[in-house]
């Protein structure tokens, strides 16, 4: 994928935040997003909830609060992260072989252990054993001990778990290349313009386990946060709503603790770890004071030298800035990725608290306004569910009345619901893609003004940007304007239906939104020739998406003799041509 999406929208971008700047007050500029507010402080007095002494497990947790630790068991999140074994282990590791660019993959189980080999020709060139397994839902991916490879014996690889670069595609039982399942960290074509692969599946990573995957994956001692961890945007993962702790508090709680060494080290010490995965104390912090002599569950991190910083704890509950700043500290990944939108929203999954703070209903919502963090939640794409459209109508009230919300909506609930026009679905996950959390309005000239995905043609794929203007300014009173940009991509006189458009778009982001909206709409069939073209994009990731689109149209899966998803592009070609004729 290309690195910038706003670069490809061009002008139209140009123009759009050259009247931001103009319309800016100076305290709050147009590059930045709206700063959260900070709490009040209060004293904490002696009890602390950072340090390793102060966590007991989930299990301690589970002696009283035995239905959420039932929950627990079965959530998500206590599968973040678990050992590779018999029951974790989902991929077909039975001794099958992927071929993928003149080189080949060995998926074997030998005992107990998990092994991953890397050959070309009858060259065994790596091997891997598995140590860890992440995901269950739709994907997996797998960390790895390299056992055999080409560095020398007293190299690091050999100690380090990293992650392999094949995942297990749940949802399509097949192994790929990680580059067909991740949609930021493998942009551009699949090969070089000399045939080359531009991301090697085959090499070793470079960053290790504890530097990257296993501080979102784990529940550890709050105090690391403060040694390493800060988030994109400068501040502490998570906490505060405000600013971020000063040196002098980071180094005198080091210096307390005897971990002034941390301040130097990269990587999150796994001999630190309360629990393999996501468990009660990642939200609820330190639960000794709790366990042990009664007292309250504080949901912020609390400690003596912490006096002045930590935020007032009290109804903590029923405060969004806490709970968010707690779905944060992992919810947050990709606050800066350069293919998010133009508007502020995500273009990928992980940045749900970010884009709350920065959508319509900030410091009104939750995210537990929504979600019951005990219990898993249904798989994503499914239906609206009465509770989250309830959320909605709690705070607008005047909407409570059916015949004030269809004078609102324009649409019946069967047409379109509240989040289908204010949470649209354009992040891209694992299998469908998820809404947005930045919740919007689809007059927001951020959005129709610069051609990305809106609301309402994400529904009316053949009507066109000037309909959608029309259409906001009749029926809602505002609506922006177009800029003369976008004739680059939506037609001389702006004529092309915006499905056409987002179809034909440079920007592999904005094409594959588009397939996924025709996949879930009425014109899906329609457009399937012109999807099934696009079988042989250029960048792996993208083509996946297209034939995930396909697939959902024609009601089936495609088999790998009738379109090799990894082959050369000659044979995905006649392919694409074989089923353009079937399905034309």
């Amino acid at each position: 994928m290309q690195p910038r999406f706003l670069r490809r929208l061009g002008l139209a971008i140009q123009l759009f935040n050259a009247a931001l700047i103009i319309s800016c007050t100076p305290d709050q500029p147009a590059s930045q997003p709206s700063i959260r507010p900070a709490l009040p402080q209060i004293a904490t007095d002696s009890y602390s909830n950072i340090r390793p002494t102060d966590y007991v497990g989930p299990q301690a947790c589970g002696e009283c609060h035995e239905t959420n630790y039932a929950n627990w068991q079965r959530h998500p999140h206590s599968r973040m992260n678990m050992p590779a074994n018999a029951e974790t282990v989902l991929a077909d590791f039975s001794g099958g072989t992927v071929y993928y660019a003149d080189q080949r993959a060995l998926f074997r189980r030998e005992g107990d252990d998990f092994l991953v080999e890397y050959f070309t020709g009858n060259q065994l060139n790596r091997q891997f054993r598995l140590t860890r397994v992440i995901g269950w839902r739709y994907e997996q991916d797998y960390i790895a001990v390299q056992t055999h490879g080409p560095e020398p014996a007293d190299d690091p690889i050999y100690r380090e778990e990293r992650q392999l670069k094949f995942s297990y595609s749940l949802t399509h039982q097949q192994w790929l290349p990680q580059s067909y399942l991740e949609p930021t960290e493998f942009p551009g074509p699949e090969y070089h313009t000399d045939g080359s692969l531009r991301h090697n599946p085959f090499s070793a990573s470079n960053a290790g386990f504890n530097q990257r995957c296993a501080y979102c994956h784990n529940t550890y001692p709050y105090d690391l946060r403060f040694y390493k961890i800060r988030s994109e945007e400068g501040m502490l993962s998570g906490f505060p709503p405000g600013a971020a702790a000063t040196p002098s508090i980071v180094q005198a709680l080091a210096k307390e603790a005897g971990d002034l060494s941390r301040l130097q080290e990269q990587g999150l010490p796994l001999d630190r770890l309360v629990t393999i995965g996501i468990s009660c104390e990642s939200c609820h912090f330190g639960g000794r004071e709790h366990a042990q002599n009664d007292r309250e569950i504080r949901f912020v991190p609390t400690h003596p030298l912490l006096v002045d910083w930590t935020p007032d704890h009290r109804n903590a509950r029923n405060k969004p800035a806490i709970i968010n700043a707690i779905c944060r500290q992992c919810h947050h990944s990709g606050a800066r990725a350069p293919d998010n939108w133009p508007d502020g929203s995500a273009g990928v999954n992980s940045m749900e608290a970010s884009e709350m703070d920065r959508g319509a209903c900030q410091g009104a919502l939750s995210c537990t306004t929504c979600h019951d963090t005990h219990i898993s939640g249904p798989q994503a794409g499914a239906p609206d569910r009465a509770d989250h459209l309830a959320a909605c109508v709690d705070c607008h009230s005047a909407y409570q009345n059916p015949t004030a919300a269809a004078q609102h909506s324009h649409h019946t609930p069967e047409q379109a619901s509240c989040l289908d026009c204010h949470m649209p679905r354009i992040v891209q996950s694992f299998a469908v893609y998820n809404r947005s959390h930045r919740i919007s309005s689809p007059n927001e000239p951020a959005i129709l003004a610069t051609g990305m995905p809106n609301a309402c043609n994400l529904c009316h794929l053949d009507q066109t940007l000037l309909w959608t203007r029309d259409a906001l300014k009749e029926n809602w009173g505002n609506a922006p304007q177009l800029p003369p940009a976008l004739k680059n991509y939506f037609g001389r006189d702006l004529e092309r239906p915006a499905g056409a458009a987002w179809l034909d778009h440079p920007s592999p982001l904005l094409r594959t939104v588009a397939a996924g909206a025709y996949a879930r709409s009425p014109l899906g069939k329609a457009a399937l020739p012109t999807i099934i073209a696009r079988l042989n994009e250029p960048n792996a990731y993208a083509r996946m998406r297209f034939l995930m689109s396909v697939e959902k149209i024609i009601g089936r899966e495609i088999s790998n003799e009738e379109y090799t998803l990894t082959g050369s592009t000659i044979i995905r070609q006649k392919q694409i041509e074989h089923l353009l004729k079937q399905y034309h």
